[in-house]
């Protein structure tokens, strides 16, 4: 029990050198996190390219098909003389050609891409309105890991002080050893729950420095002290509202719109594909012609005779038909996001109205006030450990209470696809 003790406790210690002199803290509030991810997370500046390719694409859907030119030089001249001559009885033969498109295939491919390129930005919006919503999580649960990391040292602390005491008063035969055993266990207790606490924060740190790009810095997210009035509520939570406003501000079914809008397009494209393009060229023969330096103009184009493009018009109406499904199926499952948001948020809301804010301020003069009350007789040992071990989950009781009320009202945010509650802080 003792080196499991000491194990404990120097884990925790060597963890807060680490801490304390290998790494810088940073201090953020969520709004400054926000803006560091936005700014210096790899990820979006990686998918924000996607863009700029799309831009590509679009200017050489615009650009005109690249001429076609043929150049033919006679290796046997008319004399029988070779193989390759520059005389003026060998010939040369030149060809050029342009091909024009037809049924406006031109345009068409422009309009899609244009839809392409209208798609990546919602999905990179998407992806924003993600990545931002872990930042914000994460941001929360660390917060109130280092709230419970200093609570549980706190605790620890004064347990130790206690149980130095108790074992004064055991050497002077004041208290039973089963005492003194009694508070070593439950000092142990905390400890252990303590090494858990370290092992959540850390992890959590990690992953906001991921997102927000740190290198050498500890990450300390800051909240308000109180929250209902750091959060600002833009509208009444009135599922129809809120229904309609996620039809025009969710990323995902915005897109999936797009991908229909893309089909349709896809599909008058490919109709437009039945028609052939044409090919218009100039065709000069030196000497080989109806007439020396004979000049003429040649026109060509496919014979619509066994393609006439019908697997890529199904396929097109196919791919209509598949996206309008997930387009209903999108919006089908919409609403029942936001009611079941809506009534999480209210259950954290209600909770966090029933808190007593200053309950953990209390900390220290109530553990005084219980063991005052041990050492006076009022209370047994037993009555004084579980009076201290119901106000420290009271405690954490508080802290989780407060984080679900602020991922509750994220999770309303998300599921709406615009921020109805602004963190102000």
């Amino acid at each position: 029990m003792k080196y499991i003790h000491l194990g404990i406790v120097l884990a925790g210690f060597l963890w807060h050198v680490n801490a304390a002199y290998g790494q810088d803290s940073l201090r953020l509030s969520l709004q400054e996190s926000e803006r560091i991810f936005l700014e210096e997370n790899l990820i979006l500046m990686a998918e924000r390219l996607n863009l700029d390719i799309s831009d590509v694409k679009i200017r050489q859907a615009k650009l005109w098909d690249n001429p076609e030119v043929g150049l033919e030089h006679q290796i046997i001249n008319r004399d029988g003389k070779g193989p390759v001559g520059f005389t003026g009885r060998d010939n040369t033969a030149f060809e050029i050609e342009q091909l024009f498109t037809t049924a406006g295939k031109r345009g068409h491919k422009i309009r899609l891409r244009e839809l392409e390129k209208m798609k990546t930005e919602q999905q990179l919006d998407l992806l924003i309105r993600t990545f931002k919503r872990s930042v914000r999580e994460e941001f929360f649960s660390l917060a109130f890991l280092n709230k419970m990391e200093g609570l549980y040292q706190e605790q620890i602390d004064a347990l130790d002080r206690i149980l130095e005491s108790f074992e004064e008063q055991q050497q002077q035969g004041n208290i039973s050893r089963m005492e003194v055993i009694r508070i070593r266990s439950l000092l142990l207790e905390l400890e252990r729950e303590y090494s858990e606490i370290l092992k959540e924060q850390i992890e959590s740190q990690n992953a906001l420095k991921i997102l927000l790009q740190l290198q050498d810095q500890i990450p300390v997210p800051e909240l308000p002290d109180d929250l209902a009035a750091s959060i600002q509520q833009l509208t009444d939570l009135e599922p129809g509202d809120l229904y309609e406003r996620a039809l025009d501000s969710r990323t995902d079914l915005l897109s999936a719109r797009t991908e229909t809008e893309a089909a349709r397009q896809s599909l008058v494209l490919e109709r437009a594909n039945r028609y052939p393009d044409l090919g218009v060229g100039l065709v000069y023969d030196r000497l080989d012609g109806l007439v020396d330096n004979y000049f003429g103009i040649t026109f060509s184009m496919e014979v619509p005779l066994w393609n006439r493009n019908r697997e890529n018009i199904q396929k097109a109406q196919y791919q209509i038909r598949q996206s309008e499904f997930l387009v209903t199926q999108a919006q089908q499952g919409i609403f029942h996001e936001i009611e079941k948001s809506i009534r999480k948020f209210e259950r954290a809301s209600h909770l966090l109205d029933r808190l007593d804010g200053t309950y953990e301020d209390d900390f220290a003069a109530i553990i005084e006030g219980l063991l005052h009350q041990y050492r006076e007789g009022d209370i047994r040992l037993i009555e004084f450990i579980d009076f201290y071990e119901s106000f420290r989950e009271g405690v954490i009781r508080n802290y989780q209470i407060r984080e679900e009320y602020l991922r509750a009202a994220e999770d309303l945010n998300f599921v709406i696809g615009q921020d109805i509650f602004q963190f102000n802080f």
